[in-house]
């Protein structure tokens, strides 16, 4: 890949060759074709806006389509000839969200060279009818783990864990300036079993929905202005209170989003039993002393603290592990152990101890002096009052309109 291209460029260069109906996207059908040296012999999963397959380097061994092909089982000394590839269609409403997520991520790798929670990008393109991006396998989601484990819940010791790494995830994906704005268990993702180097990380995934907040005048990094109309993005079981009041999604409503993935896997959500209908009028209702109580008592005080801070301003992210730390010091937890889903730690992963010393890695701040100029919040109030309310979707990644 040609790292002086432009991601804009790469996404805009459309192939010469002539579409058929087999090119047809929505979501795109490419397995058994030969892209950019591999062949994808099966497809892993698949979404509304497109699909996601399983790309094997073309060499002269024999290769076979096997829609069954279970990639997890890829032993280590094969891991190497494998590659996700992620396609979507150049179609979709709102235009294909590839190209934000090797922004992104380019943008991630370039800040953070040594992070460990987000797949590296190894080519990148489009073809008349659809855009592809190859980026390293992972393994199973946290939705998965979770839907494996007993009564779909972890040990304290793992949820701490779990906390801590898409925490760290997540500050470093704000401090390039981005808010994701979909975070929940299913974008949470263990590096792939046989790929020592990742399997013990999380990797947070999936930034079709994410959004700049921060722009630059003037040569100074500026937070932007809130918008007068907002519509729903995201996924309702998770997103923040703050959503069903229409209001811009911030920093802190990532922070939310996480807690109640953290949630779900720890004492269930206050809005785990109503019905689907009827989750938004609980979620307005439920009071931060019932969220707390559904928490170990180390978060009270960071969370009270999250509560009360401004929306636009940097989340207390140091007094949020802090916390965590202090849920693993009390239940006498370490990182050395194996996670619920381990039954020995391989040897050849890396050493997870760094974790318990981070807390000036969370405390520091990249964005420090970001200028957050004042709202009409009146105004906006105003504006969002008269705004028709969308129906939203419960089980999956929704959004309405298309200015993002």
């Amino acid at each position: 890949m040609d790292g002086e291209d432009k991601v804009g460029q790469r996404f805009e260069v459309v192939s010469t060759e002539s579409p058929t109906q087999s090119d047809l996207p929505t979501p795109p059908n490419l397995v058994g074709r030969l892209l950019k040296g591999y062949v994808l012999i099966c497809k892993i999963d698949e979404g509304s806006f497109g699909a996601v397959f399983l790309g094997k380097l073309l060499t002269k061994e024999k290769i076979s389509i096997d829609k069954n092909f279970d990639h997890k089982t890829i032993p280590e000394n094969d891991f190497q000839k494998y590659r996700v590839v992620k396609a979507e269609s150049n179609f979709t409403e709102g235009g294909c969200g590839l190209k934000i997520e090797v922004e992104i991520l380019k943008k991630l790798h370039e800040n953070f060279p040594k992070t460990e929670h987000f797949v590296q990008i190894d080519d990148y393109g489009r073809r008349n009818l659809y855009s592809y991006v190859f980026m390293t396998l992972l393994g199973k989601s946290i939705k998965e783990l979770a839907y494996d484990a007993p009564g779909g819940q972890f040990s304290i010791g793992t949820w701490s864990r779990i906390g801590i790494q898409g925490l760290l995830a997540i500050k470093q994906l704000h401090e390039i300036g981005y808010v994701h704005r979909d975070l929940k268990p299913a974008n949470f993702v263990l590096g792939h079993p046989n790929d020592s180097s990742r399997s013990r990380f999380i990797h947070l995934i999936d930034f079709g929905l994410a959004r700049k907040f921060v722009t630059v005048i003037n040569g100074v990094k500026t937070h932007r202005k809130a918008r007068r109309i907002i519509d729903f993005r995201g996924t309702e079981f998770y997103c923040s209170q703050s959503m069903h009041f229409e209001l811009e999604q911030e920093r802190i409503d990532d922070i939310w989003s996480l807690i109640f993935t953290l949630m779900e896997m720890h004492k269930r959500l206050p809005w785990s039993y109503v019905k689907s209908d009827e989750i938004e009028a609980k979620k307005k209702s439920t009071k931060l002393t019932e969220i707390l109580n559904l928490l170990p008592p180390e978060l009270d005080d960071p969370l009270k603290k999250l509560n009360g801070i401004e929306r636009r301003k940097r989340p207390n992210y140091e007094d949020i592990y802090k916390g965590l730390c202090n849920v693993m010091i009390k239940n006498k937890c370490s990182f050395k152990d194996p996670y619920d889903w381990e039954t020995i730690v391989n040897p050849k992963s890396p050493s997870m101890e760094k974790f318990s010393c981070m807390f000036n890695d969370f405390k520091n701040d990249r964005l420090a002096g970001l200028v957050i100029p004042d709202n009409n919040e009146k105004e906006l109030e105003s504006a969002r009052s008269i705004n028709r309310k969308a129906p939203v979707e419960t089980d999956v990644s929704v959004c309405y309109g298309s200015n993002i």
